[in-house]
């Protein structure tokens, strides 16, 4: 009995022991938890202010494109010989000429070469074609680089009138320079002997027929034009007046494959021409697999052909 009772004293005791041990642990356990959290959440707070302060300490560059008037110019600056570009200076502005000499020992004249606006100096169309083999004709050859196409032509303002005023005066400024441009080469020209022949493409070409009429600049011998046309048909109008009034022999050249607006030309040119009896005016239909693009032996055919004709 005493055994049993000195037992269950012990195993009191024991018990006691026990709770009052976990007592004591349960606060500590508490008490280490709270730093972790604490430093948990600084942390965040730190993560969350450093991000907030990122800043990009440079704005990223944006390039704009150039212009294709000097993308020509460089192009052409970089691929081709530099004995052949010869830059022209024009008030402040310079345009560039490349110049070929006449290869035979027998020299025919000279022919200036205008691409359409908007196209570079050696314009695979048939430009550059030109460009390369008529000095083997014995021609020597200045070609060009045209100006960009008129900012505000063709006027998009809502009036039919208020339309008609901004086209004339953008072609009136263009037409300007162009006047200055062509007087230039044409004395560059004159240091070379025989005859002068002008081949000029698209509205270019139209633009020089207006300027040949009005007489600004001195005419050559010959005008071959080149899907001559202009943007309007209040403007193809007054150029195929122009274009029958002209003194100047012309050989008025178009593909079967063209811009819709120099089809519906041609005819308009045509029955002008036969209405002033324009009596050195030949107009001839190419015909061509690529749109716009001059198939090159009968382009050159048609030239040297017109020129036998008219006696040269």
């Amino acid at each position: 009995m005493r055994r049993i009772l000195l037992s269950l004293i012990f195993f009191s005791l024991a018990t006691l022991a026990l709770d009052s041990s976990y007592a004591q642990e349960k606060p500590a356990e508490s008490v280490k938890e709270k730093p972790l959290q604490t430093v948990e959440k600084t942390s965040k707070a730190s993560d969350h202010k450093t991000d907030t302060n990122t800043k990009p300490t440079t704005k990223p560059t944006i390039r704009f494109p150039i212009s294709s008037e000097k993308q020509f110019k460089n192009d052409i600056k970089h691929y081709l010989n530099a004995d052949q570009v010869k830059p022209v200076l024009l008030g402040s502005d310079d345009f560039i000429t490349l110049i070929s000499e006449e290869t035979t020992g027998n020299p025919k004249g000279v022919a200036i070469l205008l691409s359409d606006w908007q196209q570079a100096a050696t314009s695979p169309k048939a430009i550059n074609f030109l460009r390369q083999k008529l000095p083997d004709l014995g021609w020597t050859t200045i070609t060009i680089q045209s100006m960009p196409k008129p900012e505000h032509y063709p006027s998009v303002k809502i009036k039919k009138l208020a339309q008609n005023e901004e086209n004339k005066k953008s072609l009136k400024e263009y037409q300007n320079k162009l006047a200055q441009i062509m007087a230039k080469v044409m004395k560059k020209a004159a240091n070379y002997p025989g005859l002068f022949l002008v081949v000029a493409e698209g509205s270019n070409a139209a633009m020089l027929v207006n300027l040949y009429q009005q007489t600004q600049i001195k005419q050559p011998d010959v005008l071959v034009l080149l899907s001559a046309h202009l943007l309007t048909e209040e403007d193809n109008k007054s150029y195929a007046k122009a274009l029958a009034s002209i003194d100047v022999p012309v050989l008025d050249l178009y593909l079967k494959h063209d811009n819709s607006t120099v089809l519906a030309l041609a005819s308009l040119s045509r029955s002008q021409s036969k209405k002033q009896l324009k009596v050195y005016y030949r107009q001839r239909q190419l015909s061509n697999l690529i749109t716009g693009y001059y198939p090159r032996q009968e382009l050159l055919k048609a030239i040297n052909g017109w020129l036998k004709h008219i006696g040269w």
